[in-house]
């Protein structure tokens, strides 16, 4: 009977604050934040000359990619969807070309790209662009008001406050920092779970 006991608070032990440890290890990137909430009713449409432009900040150092809520219909989009990083001066840093037959109707899609070191509170621009494509092929991007990251976008020669409900993506520096950042957010999150039921 006490080896049953001790096999299962054991067992317990492992779930609770070794299993997050070893899932942290197979971790390549981190969200800066969770994705914002966003009103589908308010997007953009993305073919041919009309692409979307971006202007955010990056809150973290590694930069490895950036990822958004995108429509895509009915797979109507199954040509080239372009995406494009460019530092504060406009300078093309780095690009990456997807497929819109990968990309389902309101997917998260992660853009995925080499790792921008010295990006902590820097700001960038990003297109998302499909210039092959025609008006029965369009993708959207969703809109939101203005937050702390993102900043502005362009669309068809118009500047607007807020943007794509874009999240960030930062490389760790060591499997260290990764473990240590998922058993901050881990605990956080039961925090705030013991915290809504008190009230």
């Amino acid at each position: 009977m006490k080896k049953m006991i001790w096999f299962t608070t054991i067992s317990i032990i492992f779930l609770l604050f070794l299993m997050p440890a070893v899932m942290a290890s197979v971790i390549k990137m981190i969200p800066a934040i969770d994705q914002p909430g966003y009103d589908g009713s308010s997007r953009v449409s993305i073919y041919g000359v009309y692409e979307f432009k971006q202007k955010f900040v990056s809150k973290y150092k590694n930069l490895v990619a950036v990822g958004t809520s995108i429509k895509n219909p009915n797979l109507a989009n199954k040509k080239e969807i372009i995406f494009n990083l460019y530092n504060e001066n406009n300078d093309l840093i780095r690009s990456v070309i997807l497929s819109g037959k990968n990309i389902e109707d309101g997917d998260f899609v992660k853009f995925v790209f080499d790792k921008v070191d010295d990006s902590t509170d820097e700001t960038y621009f990003f297109t998302i662009s499909s210039p092959t494509s025609g008006p029965g092929e369009v993708i959207e991007v969703f809109l939101i008001k203005p937050t702390t990251e993102v900043i502005e976008y362009s669309y068809n020669k118009e500047t607007k406050e807020g943007g794509a409900p874009l999240v960030t993506f930062h490389k760790p520096d060591s499997i260290w920092e990764t473990i240590k950042l998922v058993y901050i957010n881990w605990f956080s999150r039961l925090l705030s779970l013991g915290f809504q039921k008190t009230l």
